[in-house]
């Protein structure tokens, strides 16, 4: 499972732990690969979430991934695997783009 936290804008590195941090979500290894051709976009941007690394997203590159993902939010199609795929880690991103907040991702 590949857990994640929202970090305040000031947090310029890696939490060791999510102790303290707002869960904002959690997608496993099938979503994740489901949303590939995404996040290979979002990587090619700039912003790479690998799955099994633990990643710090700062607040510009949420941005960043949120764009991604709003242009390609027609392609995915009625599947219903990877359309929750990318409704969920669409609204963690959408979030933490609202709160000015980056993202902390745990691979456990």
């Amino acid at each position: 499972m590949f857990d994640i936290y929202f970090v305040p804008s000031s947090c310029s590195a890696m939490p060791e732990d999510p102790r303290g941090l707002e869960h904002a979500g959690s997608i496993d290894l099938a979503a994740h690969r489901s949303l590939a051709p995404v996040l290979d976009q979002c990587r090619q941007a700039g912003a790479d979430l690998s799955y099994f690394d633990d990643t710090l997203l700062r607040p510009d590159q949420v941005l960043t991934m949120l764009g991604v993902f709003n242009a390609n939010a027609d392609t995915l199609g009625a599947e219903r695997g990877p359309r929750a795929a990318f409704e969920t880690m669409h609204g963690m991103l959408a979030r933490a783009a609202k709160q000015g907040m980056g993202l902390a991702a745990f691979c456990d």
